[in-house]
Formats: C-alpha cells, structure tokens, sequence
C-alpha cells in the first residue's frame, strides 16, 4: 500500500507507527526545500536511511560523534576510489571494524530519523516494495523506540529554545561565577564544549565546530548558562566590514571557479596536446551565448579567465543576485567543460577529474567554513556535483 501527504496534517509519529503495525515494506520519501530523507523500512522495522543533507553523511557524523578526526577522514576521501563506500576505506585502512561500521550505520540511520522530529511540515511518500541502494549494510530498529526518543528531543528542545540566546550571540566562559555550593558537577560533554568556546564564540560557530550532534550540544550548552558558567558576551562590533566580507566570498568564489576551471584546462591541453585548446575554445565559443554575464569585456575567447576580471565582473553585479548570477552562469560553465572532457578524454579520466574537483571544492571550502556556511555554498556545490 502505497499513501502521501503533508507532516503538518498527519504527524510523523503517526506514519511510523501505521508503518509498524502494518509490517509495510518500502521508502518513505520526506522532501522539505531542497532537502530529501528516505527512510526505509522491512516488515515494519527501519532497516535504512539515506539523505542529502551534507550534515547526514556517514563521514561528518562520525568526525560529530567523536569517532574519527576531520584531517583522518579527509585523508581516506582524497584516497577514495570510485564505487567504494566510506565505510569500506575506513576498515581497509584499519581504523574501523566492520562491527564498528555497522554500528556507525545505525548511528546515522537514527541521526536521520531524528532530525525529521523538528520538521512541522514537509511532504511525504510512501513507496511500497522501494529498497534500499543495492550493497547497503542494513540494520533493524524498532520505530516505536525511536518515536519515544524523538519525541522526547521534541519537549526538550522546546526547553531549551527558552534558555539558549539567538544563534547569533557570542558566548564566553564566566570569569567569576557564583556558585551556591563549592561543588559543581559537569558532564564529558559540558567540559568539551567549555574547552571548545575558549575565549568565547558564537552560539551558531559552537554548534558547528562541536563534534557533538546539534541537540547533545545545545542541552549542554543550556545547563552551561543555567549554572553561570557560561554567559552571553557584551555586544561587540564586527572586525569585519560588509565590504571585507563581500572580498572573502568573490575570492572564495573565484578560487573555486577559476581554480577549477584552470585545473580542467590544463587536463585536456596535457591529453590532447595543440587539439586541447581548440577543444576548450569551441566548448566557450558554443556556450557563451548561455552566460549573460560573462562577455567578452572580461573574458578570452577561449574561457580562460583572469582573476581582476572576475572581481570587477563581481562588483557590478546587483548585490541582492550577485550569489545567483555567479553560481548559475559558473555552475553551467563547468558542466560545460566537465562534458567536454567525457567526450573528448573519455570516462574514466572524466570521473578521476570530478572526483578531485569535489575534494578540491571542499578543501577551498574549509579554508573560509564561515563564509560558506552564511552563503550556503557548501549545500550548493554538493547538489550540483552530485547531480553528475
């Protein structure tokens, strides 16, 4: 049996619960935005999940769980081969047991499901008989375990949105707090946030950074501002202007565009030899009618593109689009070339190349996580580069 509709009318408690009880086999398909989970079920019970959030993957919950270091797992990504799944790296390479992987996976089919809990709409789809992609390690949960702890993290957060301060305010440590008692007592996880603030951060930058996922931070957070420990700090002014910011994004961008674009250039010159640039020259020369932005003021005949021209290109876009502008006319650009290299050099150096632009794309990305993250860059390069 098949059925649909809006979490703001049916809750999803409830289509879990008629999932159980009916013993339905089949993806419930949740889509909010751009966002997409699919949970799947056997006979009722959760066996796997998959999302597209970039927060769900397998890697970043483990490096959030504190299982892994973030400079670890992107050593086993830069070395990922195609087809092979993270958790196969992880236990070629000795750092994980299949055991532990397993355990991983459920972890992360949990951390799915849950996050669904804060949706109050979004629309569903239960496709009976879908199963999982093919090699999927599946698991077995009971829902009704599951809706008990979701639930009981609805109430909580409820709670806690009461004690914590907007995601925009700095925190820092307390220098002299009072204490009603000369003892006090902090969880594991209070201290690593406390070592985490340092000299003080912002709440959004916190959540972040801690490896901790997004409700087990914030619950300790909140009990830091209860005791005292943890204050809001004094409203300060930004170090940076709205004109430093905007530099770092048209850098940021540019180092992604222009880098890559480069890198792609320099593959097809070094397999094809002369033919290479009449390849990179007949792709722009087809296309550019496609990119209203990038004229010829500012731009070779053959795609190559320097980096002053770019800033100015940048700056006389309309600020309110600027981010739209560059993405699409860019995002098209690449895909251009990145065809051009399957057509001309064939697959298999098409795909060694997509695989180091993703990895180079997160790398650049790393370098100014702050920008990337009040940009949504991030989200938007992992669709694009997916969608391939």
């Amino acid at each position: 049996m098949s059925f649909a509709g809006n979490l703001n009318t049916v809750s999803l408690p409830d289509v879990f619960q008629l999932i159980f009880t009916s013993k339905m086999t089949g993806g419930l398909k949740i889509t909010k935005d751009k966002d997409e989970k699919i949970i799947y079920f056997k006979g009722g019970m959760l066996v796997f999940a998959t999302s597209n959030d970039s927060q769900d993957l397998f890697g970043t919950i483990l490096v959030k769980k504190g299982r892994i270091s973030r400079e670890d797992l992107n050593k086993v990504i830069a070395g990922q081969q195609s087809g092979k799944k993270i958790g196969t790296l992880l236990v070629e390479k000795n750092l994980f047991t299949r055991e532990e992987i397993i355990e991983g996976l459920k972890m992360q089919i949990e951390e799915i499901v849950y996050s669904l809990f804060g949706w109050k709409d979004g629309l569903f789809d239960f496709l009976q008989d879908k199963t999982p992609p093919p090699d999927s390690i599946l698991s077995e949960l009971n829902p009704m375990n599951i809706i008990m702890e979701g639930t009981r993290r609805i109430d909580e957060w409820e709670e806690l949105k009461k004690v914590l301060p907007p995601d925009s305010t700095i925190l820092e440590l307390a220098r002299d707090p009072a204490f009603k008692t000369d003892e006090i007592h902090l969880t594991k996880n209070e201290i690593i946030l406390m070592a985490l603030i340092g000299s003080g951060k912002k709440l959004s930058k916190i959540i972040e950074d801690s490896y901790l996922d997004r409700f087990i931070t914030c619950k300790a957070l909140a009990n830091l501002l209860q005791q005292g420990l943890l204050i809001p700090a004094k409203e300060v002014v930004e170090e940076k202007t709205v004109e430093m910011e905007q530099k770092a994004l048209a850098e940021l961008l540019a180092q992604i565009y222009l880098g890559n674009l480069n890198y792609i250039f320099e593959n097809i010159k070094e397999k094809l030899g002369g033919k290479g640039h009449k390849v990179i020259s007949e792709t722009f020369q087809i296309n550019k009618n496609y990119y209203p932005n990038l004229d010829k003021n500012f731009i070779g005949d053959d795609g190559q593109i320097r980096f002053d021209f770019f800033l100015e290109m940048y700056k006389k876009l309309p600020e309110e689009a600027r981010i739209w502008k560059i993405v699409s006319n860019f995002n098209s650009l690449l895909n251009d070339y990145l065809n051009a290299v399957n057509k001309s050099l064939g697959s298999k150096i098409y795909k060694r190349l997509l695989s180091e632009i993703r990895i180079n794309i997160h790398n650049i990305i790393n370098q100014n996580r702050q920008i990337s993250v009040k940009y949504g860059l991030e989200e938007e390069f992992t669709r694009i580069l997916r969608d391939r």
